[in-house]
């Protein structure tokens, strides 16, 4: 008995002993250290900043390959010549520094660390690439840096972090109402989603309109092939095959490139299938008819026009450079006018602050009617003499 009675004391003290250690925090060590481990490098950042007497952004992607990248890079380097030449922000000139890591993501990844590790950096533009999107906006959030991606898509599948200082500026979701109304018209109801099977924008671009087409009762069935770039025939010759012959198919989404979509075509052909083939912006580009001259089968897709800038911004911009600029530049350029803006608001850097505010003010960028964004459905036709292409 007095051992029961003995071992029911201690396990009582043993618990006495936890209550009064969790009340001390004890126990929320890494919680904690993650939080005081942020407040330090915003503290640090915030002093380093306001210090200087420039602006310091950095802009991180891969601009030699893709053309559109490029133009996103012009975009911001435009903006930045615009904003010092009428006085900078709050007084301070803008100092643009581009990196440009090999495209992989340990690559990526050790930039992205390079500058987060830098304290008077202001202001992160990028990545470029979705598929980088995941490990550089886990490092800002760490090293308390600020950042907006204006041309990558993020996905709703990350993790949420708090605080949560990182903002994408794409619209994606805007170019599913086009392209689901046009296959109502056309009657498509049962699809194929052929995409990127990585983290890349085909792949959160198919994730997003699967997950809106599941929730409209006109749609039926919906099947998906992924592969990974670059696109071979033996990716896509026996699931496609198989598909056709055992399930309805009205339709193909392709969310790739038109490199890879020129293969996937190489196999309809082969395998003698004539469904018509929609396509998001990432066949937007002017070299597309040379991927497709072989293709015989309609091909849709739908993109971006028009001017999305502000008609201050956007009229200062001609008067400059004499040309209104591209719809992949205004992207660029309203990442760094969103920093502009919020800066202009606050009256001061303070990191939290700022990254928080410039998340707020790209969420809601299009949702404003004076930043009316463009949407084109372009239809592509195999023809004897070539590719017709018409705009609807």
């Amino acid at each position: 008995m007095k051992k029961i009675y003995w071992t029911i004391i201690s396990l009582l003290s043993v618990l006495c002993v936890f209550l009064a250690l969790e009340a001390l925090g004890i126990f929320n060590y890494g919680r904690v250290a993650r939080d005081d481990g942020f407040a330090a490098h915003a503290g640090r950042r915030e002093e380093a900043v306001n210090r200087r007497d420039v602006w310091r952004i950095a802009v991180l992607g891969n601009y030699t390959d893709q053309s559109y990248l490029a133009e996103v890079a012009q975009g911001i380097g435009r903006i930045a010549l615009l904003l010092n030449i009428d006085g900078g922000i709050l007084g301070r000139p803008v100092e643009i520094t581009y990196v440009e890591p090999r495209d992989e993501s340990y690559a990526t990844r050790l930039a992205a660390l390079g500058l987060c590790e830098r304290p008077d950096i202001a202001y992160l533009i990028g990545p470029v690439s979705t598929s980088r999107l995941r490990e550089v906006r886990t490092l800002c959030q760490y090293y308390a840096l600020p950042a907006l991606a204006p041309f990558s898509p993020l996905s709703p599948e990350l993790p949420v972090l708090e605080p949560d200082i990182f903002g994408t500026l794409y619209p994606t979701r805007l170019l599913f109402d086009p392209l689901i109304q046009r296959l109502k018209e056309m009657g498509c109801r049962n699809l194929l989603f052929v995409s990127a099977g990585t983290e890349s924008y085909s792949s959160v671009f198919a994730n997003m309109l699967i997950e809106k087409l599941r929730q409209d009762a006109f749609f039926h069935e919906i099947h998906r092939i992924d592969f990974l770039p670059p696109a071979h025939e033996s990716h896509f010759l026996q699931p496609l095959k198989r598909l056709y012959e055992n399930s309805d198919m009205d339709a193909v989404i392709f969310t790739d490139t038109p490199e890879n979509l020129q293969v996937f075509g190489r196999v309809m052909r082969e395998l003698n299938i004539r469904l018509p083939v929609f396509g998001n912006d990432l066949l937007a580009v002017s070299t597309l008819p040379h991927y497709i001259r072989e293709c015989e089968f309609p091909l849709d897709y739908v993109t971006f026009e028009g001017n999305i800038l502000p008609e201050a911004v956007s009229r200062r911009y001609t008067e400059l450079f004499r040309r209104s600029p591209g719809i992949k530049e205004q992207f660029g350029i309203v990442g760094c006018w969103l920093f502009r803006e919020a800066l202009e608001e606050l009256k001061t850097y303070e990191p939290k602050a700022v990254g928080e505010r410039v998340k707020e003010l790209s969420a809601r960028y299009f949702r404003d009617d004076r930043h009316h964004i463009e949407l084109v459905i372009r239809e592509v036709k195999p023809s004897a003499e070539g590719v017709e292409k018409h705009e609807k």
